[in-house]
Order: C-alpha cells, then structure tokens, then sequence
C-alpha cells in the first residue's frame, strides 16, 4: 500500500491503520503545501479501498476547476451529489476534489449538504494547501489529514527518476521548500549548475585559495544573477555546513553535498571550525543587510572580504 510514494511516513501509517481498522471516515480533507503528494496519496488511498488501480474505475471521481478557470463552480458539487446517489461497483464511491480552496461559497454550500448526510459508502477527499479558506462547517464535518514539506533526499530521488541529472536535482531538491513540483520548475532553469559552479568558485577564491584578486571581484560576478541572491547566499551557507560537519566527523552521507566531497574536504582542511562558524556568521549577516535593502555591491563586497580575511 502506497508503493512508491516517498516520505509521509505519518500520513502512511495513519491511513494504513484506518484501513486495517476499518474506521474509515466519510470525509477527509488533506491538507499541506503544493507538490508534496496530497493528490497521490489520495488517489493511492482510494485504489487500497476500492481494490483496483483507482484511475481504472467508475467510483473514483476527480473534481477539479474547468479547464481556463480560477474556481470549482457550484454546477460541479451538483453533480457530485447526484452521482452520490448511485451505488458503487465496489464497496465505496471516492470523490476527491482537487484545489478545494477553489470552491465558491455556493459550491461549498451545496457540499455541505451531503457532508450532512453522508451516504453509507461515499468517501470525499478534499485536497487544499490552505484549508482556512474552507467554510468552518465543512472542516469540522471532516477527518484533517495534515501533510509536511518532502525532505531533500526523497525530492532528489523523484527528480532522478524523471530523468533530471544528479547535479540539477541535487541544486533543485535544496530549493525547493519540500515541494516536488517546486523543485522540477527550478530544474528547468538553465542556470542552476551554472550557479552551483559559481558558487563552489567563490569557496576556493575566499576560502581555499585566498585569492584576494578574485574576492575583490565577486560583487561584479554576481551582478548577473540578482535575482537568485538568495539561492546563492543559501547554496555557500550548506557548503560551509558540510565542512563543518565533516571536520566533526560525521557520516559522509549525512552531508548535503555528498557529490561534492573533493572540495568539502578543501573547505575543511583550510578553515579551523571556529573560522568556519565565522563564515556561516558573516553570510547571515550578509542575508540580513540584504533583506533591509543595503546596498548589493557594498553588501556582496564586504562579505567576500570579511570571509577571506577570517580565513587568509
């Protein structure tokens, strides 16, 4: 039972005991971020209920807003209650509404009235990332499943497997807040190795090689890439980690940048700890001046020359 599905280990166990319990509740609503699987594990809890491949069969219904609209109108709830009043071919009849938040205050209105008088074998799984936006008297009607950010590892590993090359996923995965779908819209930006490989040249001019020339001319590097300011600033701080961590010992695969072990080990062994606690200090400094819109050359400037003169 949800074979394939990485990470939600809770959400797993929960739905898993429902159904071996059989204390299946007539509504649910599944709730969390975008791309962090509500939608699959709903489709993969109604295969486990009605026994077959849910996609495969007349009692599973998706809703979900028009094709070109912004709302799921109360036309579409209608016949959700009138489809509820035919029997199932199998033991249960799965409506899952997608986006529910979409709905109007009407769609929700007629909702309510079959979550009031639930059938004996209607299931509704109402999928949303934010669930305030459904009427107080749907919510509580309904069974809150409660769905947590992916962690970076299961990211990389769905992005592998669509075929996304080791470097991209990995730069993806860092960025992209526990969302799946998140991280494959950043895989498609060109740029990502290309600010990956920025940024390990920025390690070795302020770190490694101490080479003030090019530290000096880091802020004109940058320039180009303003808008992914943070992502960088992120990217430095997560290698600085590494060294860090591996400088204490720790498993190697308990490291970020596993793929990157031949500069972390360079990071590590030309900073003590202490200066490199230094560096993480200096960037946060740096995030929180540019976050209080200092200026961006001066800002990027002092950085960089503050990180080499910890460690020259």
């Amino acid at each position: 039972m949800f074979d394939g599905i990485l990470g939600q280990e809770t959400v797993k166990k929960r739905l898993n005991s429902a159904i071996k319990s059989n204390r299946i509740t007539n509504a649910y609503i599944f709730t969390g971020p975008d791309g962090v699987g509500k939608k699959l594990m709903a489709e993969s809890f109604a295969s486990s209920l009605i026994g077959i491949n849910a996609q495969n069969s007349p009692d599973y219904i998706l809703i979900e807003a028009k094709k070109g609209e912004n709302s799921i109108k109360i036309d579409k709830i209608r016949e959700l209650n009138s489809s509820m009043g035919l029997k199932p071919y199998s033991d249960y009849k799965i409506y899952v509404i997608d986006d529910a938040d979409k709905m109007t205050i009407q769609a929700q209105n007629a909702l309510l009235k079959t979550l009031e008088e639930p059938s004996s074998y209607g299931i509704i799984i109402l999928i949303t990332r934010n669930e305030q936006a459904l009427l107080q008297t749907i919510r509580s009607r309904c069974t809150e499943v409660k769905f947590s950010p992916l962690n970076n590892n299961d990211i990389k590993k769905i992005l592998l497997d669509e075929g996304i090359d080791e470097n991209t996923a990995m730069v993806s995965s860092l960025f992209s807040r526990g969302s799946v779908s998140t991280a494959l819209e950043i895989s498609k930006d060109k740029e990502v190795n290309e600010i990956r490989e920025m940024v390990e040249s920025f390690v070795s001019y302020m770190i490694i090689d101490s080479n003030k020339f090019e530290v000096t001319r880091i802020s004109e590097y940058m320039k180009n890439y303003t808008g992914e300011t943070e992502w960088i600033l992120e990217l430095l701080k997560i290698y600085i980690r590494d060294a860090i961590l591996y400088r204490e010992g720790v498993a190697t695969e308990l490291l970020i940048n596993i793929d990157r072990m031949k500069i972390i080990r360079k990071i590590a062994v030309s900073a003590t700890v202490a200066q490199l606690g230094r560096v993480m200090s200096i960037i946060e400094e740096t995030e929180t001046k540019l976050a209080a819109n200092c200026n961006f050359n001066t800002t990027i400037q002092t950085m960089a020359l503050n990180i080499y003169e910890v460690v020259k």
